[in-house]
């Protein structure tokens, strides 16, 4: 939890009672484990049944929300699961493995809590922002150079030749950014890991589709930048 001292973990760690209150009742603290952070929740508390029941007064104990089950050595994870959705109903159970848990979590926090829908717009919003300043890069280039390209034009070049020209300024330009966005977020990710208690890393998946994202974002600023190269008239620029 955040802003509790060290100290008082030692101590409740030590054997030292520890009494708070939550739900109007008065609870020991017995001891500590370490635990992940979330968006959830500052800090878990486990409790007995009794104590839980004492708690939350309208849960009974015949109704648990959780059941872990756990596999015998050797049993086939897929097959139980199948069994287990076959003999229990389906109206009010739902059957997981773990992975599917986490994958269901992970979805319900990206695309239904308010906090994963910032991000994402926050993605969104990055991406169109990165595509107009990259096009603005490419544009002026092409404005600056456009005599050189009616030239080539002019000879008989076909647009694909100064698409392939302007994809390849994109692509440079998409690595000179990737490699120091790269070290930023990667700096960020320690900064928020430190502050915020979570757990975030970045792996080698997340940065191979950051530099692809990053490469198709220039390369549809390029194509958008030769917009103009396309409807121009070679006689008209000289």
């Amino acid at each position: 939890t955040r802003n509790v001292p060290p100290e008082l973990f030692a101590e409740i760690d030590a054997g030292r009672a520890y009494r708070i209150e939550t739900a109007n009742r008065s609870v020991n603290i017995l001891g500590s484990f370490r635990i992940g952070g979330g968006f959830g929740a500052d800090g878990v508390m486990v409790v007995s049944d009794q104590t839980f029941l004492k708690l939350f007064r309208n849960r009974t104990a015949g109704a648990p929300n959780i059941i872990l089950v756990r596999a015998a050595p050797g049993q086939a994870i897929p097959p139980l699961i199948a069994r287990l959705r076959a003999e229990l109903p389906e109206a009010d159970t739902a059957v997981r493995s773990v992975d599917e848990a986490v994958t269901r979590d992970q979805n319900f926090q990206t695309t239904q809590r308010p906090v994963g829908i910032v991000f994402g717009f926050g993605v969104v919003i990055g991406a169109l922002v990165g595509i107009i300043i990259v096009y603005q890069v490419l544009a002026s280039d092409v404005a600056d150079h456009m005599r050189e390209y009616a030239t080539f034009k002019a000879i008989g070049y076909r647009q694909s030749f100064f698409l392939a020209v302007i994809f390849e300024e994109a692509v440079i330009l998409a690595v000179l950014g990737f490699l120091p966005g790269t070290a930023l977020a990667i700096a960020l990710y320690a900064a928020v890991k430190s502050l915020a208690g979570l757990p975030l890393a970045m792996t080698g998946s997340r940065m191979v589709f950051m530099l692809l994202g990053t490469i198709a974002m220039c390369t549809l600023s390029g194509a958008i930048a030769t917009r103009r190269l396309a409807k121009a008239d070679p006689a008209a620029l000289f």
